[in-house]
Formats: C-alpha cells, sequence, structure tokens
C-alpha cells in the first residue's frame, strides 16, 4: 500500500511539473493569429490624438561618431490626414537639411493616405522565426517579405510585442532602391509610446552613396505632446526624453519614410 501511494505520489508531481508547459504551448498562437492581431493593433493606433513633437536628426559620415549636419523639425499631425513640418535649426553640411525635407515631405504625403505601407497581408507575406526577450519583453520574431517594390516597404525582420501585438522593432532594407545614388540602404526603426501617442521614435538609416560613401541618418523625438480631442496644437512646452522604450520619429529612414 505504501509503494502504492508513493507511486502515485511521484505520478502526480510529475504531471504537475509538465502541466505548466503544456500550458504554455496550448497558448502560444499560431502565425495567422500573430499576424492578424498585429495588423488589428496597427489599426487600433491610428486613430491617434492631434500631436506635436520635436525631433532631431544627425547625418554622419564615413565616421559614423562625427556629426556632420543636425536638424531639429517640429511636426503637426491632425487626425484624420495633415502632417505639417517646419525646420526649427539647421547646422553643418547642408545636404542634411534637404535630406530631412526630403523625408518629412514624404511623411507628409504618407499621412494623406496616398501609401499603405502597414505590416499587414496586403503588403507582407510571414514567416515566424521564433520568439525572445527584446528590452526585458518577450516578443515574436517575424521575417518581412513585400509583396510589392516600393521604397516604404521592408525586406526584413519585424519584433511584435507578444502581449500588445504591435511592432516594437523592424530593420531592413527598402523592397525598392529609393534612387540611383543609394547602392545599399539598411534601415532600423524602433516603435514604442510617448506621451500615449504610439509612433516610429527612433530610426537609424546607413547607405552606401555613390561618389560620397557611407552616410548615416539618425533621428529621435526630443519632446511629445499630445493634444486633448478638438483641443488646438500649441507648441510644446516641456522638455522629456525619449522615452524608457528608445523611441523617435516616424519616417522610416533617411532617404524613405513610412
Amino acid at each position: 500500500m505504501r509503494k502504492a501511494c508513493r507511486q502515485s505520489v511521484v505520478l502526480w508531481m510529475m504531471v504537475a511539473l509538465t502541466l505548466p508547459a503544456a500550458a504554455q504551448t496550448a497558448a502560444s498562437p499560431t502565425l495567422p493569429e500573430i499576424v492578424s492581431r498585429m495588423h488589428a493593433a496597427e489599426r487600433a493606433e491610428q486613430n491617434r490624438p492631434s500631436y506635436t513633437l520635436l525631433r532631431q536628426y544627425r547625418l554622419s559620415g564615413a565616421d559614423p561618431n562625427v556629426t556632420t549636419s543636425e536638424v531639429l523639425a517640429q511636426v503637426d499631425y491632425v487626425p484624420p490626414s495633415r502632417k505639417e513640418f517646419s525646420i526649427r535649426k539647421a547646422e553643418g553640411n547642408e545636404r542634411g537639411e534637404k535630406i530631412v525635407r526630403s523625408v518629412l515631405e514624404h511623411e507628409a504625403s504618407m499621412a494623406k493616405g496616398k501609401v499603405n505601407a502597414d505590416f499587414c497581408t496586403d503588403n507582407y507575406d510571414f514567416t515566424l522565426l521564433g520568439q525572445e526577450t527584446l528590452n526585458g519583453r518577450s516578443v515574436y520574431v517575424l521575417q518581412l517579405k513585400p509583396k510589392h517594390e516600393t521604397v516604404e516597404l521592408l525586406r526584413g525582420k519585424a519584433w511584435v510585442d507578444a502581449e500588445s501585438f504591435l511592432v516594437v522593432k523592424a530593420e531592413g532594407r527598402p523592397a525598392k532602391n529609393p534612387s540611383w545614388w543609394i547602392k545599399d540602404l539598411k534601415v532600423v526603426i524602433d516603435y514604442g509610446r510617448a506621451d500615449g501617442v504610439w509612433l516610429a521614435l527612433a530610426t537609424s538609416a546607413t547607405a552606401n552613396l555613390r561618389l560620397v560613401g557611407t552616410h548615416t541618418l539618425t533621428s529621435k523625438d526630443l519632446e511629445v505632446h499630445a493634444a486633448t480631442e478638438n483641443a488646438k496644437l500649441s507648441s510644446p512646452h516641456r522638455q522629456q526624453p525619449s522615452s524608457s522604450h528608445r523611441y523617435a520619429a516616424q519616417s522610416a529612414a533617411a532617404w524613405v519614410a513610412r
């Protein structure tokens, strides 16, 4: 009897130890579920309020530690499709300001709905590469294969938060080369929330430019101010870091904007 009891206890302990793993496996979503929930989360965040932000751009050459141009821009967004910008300061090589103006003009055009760059099945084929930890949070890693050859879509990877199903990071190369002058362009985008608004808040783009060599453009938000409903946008009035999630900028890169 005692032997049978011991065997029974051991059996129940083995069952108890396997339950968490089994439950975790059963709870893991499939790739179609991840993509569907990711798209739903992204669409929900597009109903963002009006906001004003200050964004800092820095351009560097072959040495990424030496800034050749620095631009400070203000961006005003009023839903559903009005986005305007102004250059508050420009220092250094004038090439930097020209590039930033091009990026912001494209960003304003995208706000009008002329280009759809969503992470969705209309734009991408997805492959689930696995699950890992990013900045202390569990994320799903997806391979991005663009269905259209446009400069707004990326051929690379996306990291999707396992709880919110929002894309928190994306990196890769444009599906279409934006210019003959650019031989290679790699883009890294970090997404996050600032003052309640979900934005692409940190970008880095490195390109090999014909005749002039390698250049890198980075951007980060120095301040984000979300307006209350029906409130008139005003100039930002408080300074804050780009939040604990390393965020800054709605544009996807130096020569490509999302």
